[in-house]
């Protein structure tokens, strides 16, 4: 889970939460219920959680008021403004596509906190051909109104999915052919010298870590972009932006969505 709690996605409550889950699980995107409550339908709610394939924690009352204030009955669900995509299904259509001689790209947002960013990377990535976008199963925000409002309308242009194995997923997609690019402002390669005009992966960091280390162990080649002398670093967003930018430049901007 991120540090930085966007609380746009949070829903409190247990007849809330419990219809959450029951009725549109694959918009949860964890479950976090009360320490040592010991109630019956606290313990019901996890077992449909752990059915439903939902990450749960446990977590002390004083965390759950912090991040609530108002009624929580012991029972937080972090959600998306709406559902996600299955990334098997997507997985599956992406293969389909490289088989059918395109190149999909696949943005991948590694620990990236700020709902802001990701929906300005949802936006940028609309309007530069990206295929679909793969979140992490934790470490990162996700689609909660805050990055949809961000995103402006975007985030129905091209499936988002979040993995439950990000580490697993982009070692299969490797496997299949796909490059996997990290941004790094001391990457080996300069962007520009690359080509791109293949099935792409393309890793982005956080806003203060970077690239987790699970992640960057999956990389075929970290990448940098151009930078005046004395900077160090862009924004996250701003990073993908220009590397999607270059991408789309290589193969003269052409654009071809993955249907959502």
């Amino acid at each position: 889970m991120p540090k930085r709690i966007d609380p746009s996605g949070l829903t409190g409550g247990l007849h809330a939460v419990e219809a959450l889950i029951r009725n549109e699980p694959r918009r949860v995107r964890s479950l976090i219920l009360m320490r040592g409550a010991g109630h019956p339908k606290l313990h019901q709610l996890q077992r449909e959680a752990e059915a439903a394939g939902i990450k749960i924690q446990q977590l002390p009352k004083a965390q759950l008021d912090a991040w609530f204030p108002g009624p929580h009955q012991g029972a937080l669900a972090f959600c998306e403004s709406r559902p996600l995509q299955d990334w098997a299904e997507v997985h599956d259509k992406l293969l389909a596509a490289k088989h059918g001689g395109r190149a999909p790209i696949i943005v991948v947002p590694a620990a990236m906190e700020d709902p802001r960013n990701l929906g300005a990377c949802i936006r940028t990535a609309a309007g530069l051909g990206v295929d679909a976008m793969l979140l992490p199963g934790k470490g990162v925000t996700g689609l909660t109104p805050a990055a949809a409002k961000t995103a402006a309308g975007t985030e129905n242009v091209f499936p988002i999915c979040r993995a439950r194995d990000i580490e697993k997923d982009l070692k299969e997609l490797a496997a299949e052919g796909f490059s996997i690019l990290g941004l790094d402002a001391q990457g080996t390669r300069e962007a520009q010298s690359v080509d791109l005009k293949i099935p792409l992966v393309l890793v982005a960091g956080g806003e203060d870590r970077g690239i987790p280390p699970h992640i960057g162990r999956t990389l075929t080649s970290t990448l940098r972009l151009p930078m005046a002398e004395g900077c160090h670093s862009y924004n996250a967003s701003v990073a993908l932006a220009l590397l999607l930018y270059e991408t789309a430049r290589q193969r003269q901007f052409t654009f071809e969505h993955l249907s959502p």
